[in-house]
């Protein structure tokens, strides 16, 4: 506009109704920079039936598994060494089995059992036409072609043999729970499932559906933080 010679420049303001404004920000505040939801173990639990939990990824973080269809033999020489004869170590450990993990990674599937205290831990690990629950002897079965039955020398944490007075009442996982169900893991090259069998007398049973009879190993160790951990990695092919 020109008044007296001179030329007035009109301030034009744009009202953004609060709705949209929420809107907008809310939006913004719900973006990460790619991060994905976190995800947990199976860990010991005060209630039952909670169903699987989540799988998690261990370090050194690697691309997803392909499908074993897909992974070539020669591209896998750690795994050419395993066989699928059974594996056993007779260590015994007074300290509470209280969580299980699993895990991918490009040649072998990984499910590691965590025992609170800094003694070694023995096992047994081998394929079965069916896992027994412990105690009882009653099947627990799991989905795949095969199924590995998994015992590790120590008592589960919240049964009778349980004396760590680390967390009283809370119990790992009651016999024939799934710790991880089929639905997750149908895409994995060879983990199916995961499944209590019970703990008796100082010792944890577990089911592992494979979608093979695929070799394996099982290794052991002991971590800073004073947790045992029996580690048994199952090849995609």
């Amino acid at each position: 506009m020109v008044r007296d010679g001179a030329v007035i420049m009109r301030k034009t303001i744009v009202m953004v109704p609060v709705a949209a404004l929420s809107v907008l920000l809310g939006f913004l505040s719900g973006c990460t920079a790619g991060g994905a939801p976190a995800v947990t173990p199976h860990a010991a639990a005060s209630t039952t039936g909670t169903g699987p939990a989540a799988a998690i990824t261990f370090e050194p973080r690697t691309p997803p598994a392909p499908n074993a269809t897909t992974t070539r033999a020669g591209s896998c020489p750690d795994t050419a060494t395993w066989g699928t004869g059974t594996r056993q170590s007779a260590l015994t450990s007074t300290a509470a089995l209280y969580q299980a993990r699993i895990g991918r990674h490009d040649c072998f599937d990984r499910v590691v059992f965590d025992v609170n205290g800094p003694g070694a831990v023995g096992y047994r690990v081998g394929y079965v036409p069916v896992v027994g629950e412990e105690g009882s002897g009653r099947d627990i079965p799991v989905p795949g072609g095969a199924a590995l039955e998994v015992v590790v020398n120590a008592p589960a944490q919240g049964t009778s043999q349980d004396t760590s007075g680390h967390q009283p009442g809370v119990v790992f996982a009651p016999s024939g729970q799934y710790l991880y169900g089929p639905a997750g893991l149908a895409s994995w090259g060879a983990l199916r499932a995961v499944r209590s069998a019970g703990s008796f007398e100082g010792q944890s049973s577990f089911a592992v559906g494979v979608r093979d009879k695929l070799p394996f190993t099982v290794t052991t160790s002991v971590d800073g933080n004073q947790i045992a951990h029996v580690i048994v990695d199952i090849a995609h092919s």
